[in-house]
């Protein structure tokens, strides 16, 4: 896991930093936008419920740098209390924290290419398209394939900034009425 921010603008639901989750067998990513550095550790515990649900096994190890966010006592007792493994790099070195770190710079590579207003909607957008793409790592498959364990649709991909109609689905809509809105695509729902 590693952690981006603060990035100025601030989203429009004012978050300033996202965290970013990998599996390091799958590749596959997760995103947490939040408001504030120590939201972190609170995140970290709500996905590991969440996928321990979901796949019906235990965390063992987490990798994370030593940002302040994962070296506090809580959070240390916490990794203890659940068997999670605590793996921190050395000071100074993001390199033995290397997949999340290069996953990092990709997503922001790809943030970078839309309105800097927009960077949420655009890392939560790069996440989606990395995760359906294939990667060198695994042979033949993508990060989410690898996860799920079936191939991911991809179908309804659009170009991030298009054009795009929104259905309008109000009651008592008159039979010549738009059934439309013109809006532009700025995310896929996660």
């Amino acid at each position: 896991s590693d952690q981006c921010g603060p990035i100025t603008p601030a989203t429009h639901g004012r978050q300033r930093y996202f965290l970013l989750l990998v599996d390091d067998a799958s590749r596959y990513m997760w995103l947490v936008l939040l408001l504030s550095k120590d939201q972190a550790a609170d995140a970290i515990k709500k996905f590991q419920a969440g996928v321990e649900v979901e796949t019906g096994r235990k965390l063992q190890a987490l990798q994370t740098d030593r940002g302040g966010e994962f070296t506090t006592v809580a959070f240390g007792e916490y990794c203890a209390e659940k068997g999670v493994q605590r793996q921190l790099t050395v000071p100074y070195s993001p390199q033995q924290n290397g997949v999340v770190e290069r996953w990092n710079q990709i997503v922001m590579a790809m943030a970078r290419a839309v309105p800097c207003t927009f960077w949420g909607e655009a890392v939560g957008t790069a996440v989606f398209i990395l995760n359906s793409s294939p990667t060198k790592a695994l042979k033949n498959k993508t990060p989410y394939e690898a996860w799920h364990g079936e191939k991911p649709a991809v179908h309804f991909m659009r170009t991030f900034g298009c054009i795009t109609h929104v259905k309008v689905t109000r009651p008592h809509t008159g039979k010549l009425d738009d059934r439309s809105i013109k809006m532009v695509f700025i995310r896929y729902e996660l």
